[in-house]
């Protein structure tokens, strides 16, 4: 996923990642981070809609360990 479209030099936006304690990141997530192992199960499983349990199960590191209705 590219941050192309984002200007790096924009002052605005990268006060607010810092008042939220975030940065914007020019490379992919690691693939054992949460966003990086949703971003693994999306590409293994196109047709799948990711929902708020997944980020949960994402979160907790089940994700694509238990038993899925919609795989």
């Amino acid at each position: 996923m590219s941050n192309h479209h984002v200007d790096p030099d924009d002052t605005d936006l990268t006060f607010a990642l810092q008042i939220a304690g975030a940065e914007l990141a020019d490379t992919p997530p690691a693939p054992d981070s949460p966003l990086g192992q949703l971003r693994l199960f999306a590409a293994a499983r196109p047709g799948v809609k990711l929902e708020a349990d997944h980020v949960r199960q994402a979160i907790d590191g089940s994700l694509g360990k238990l038993p899925q209705n919609d795989l």
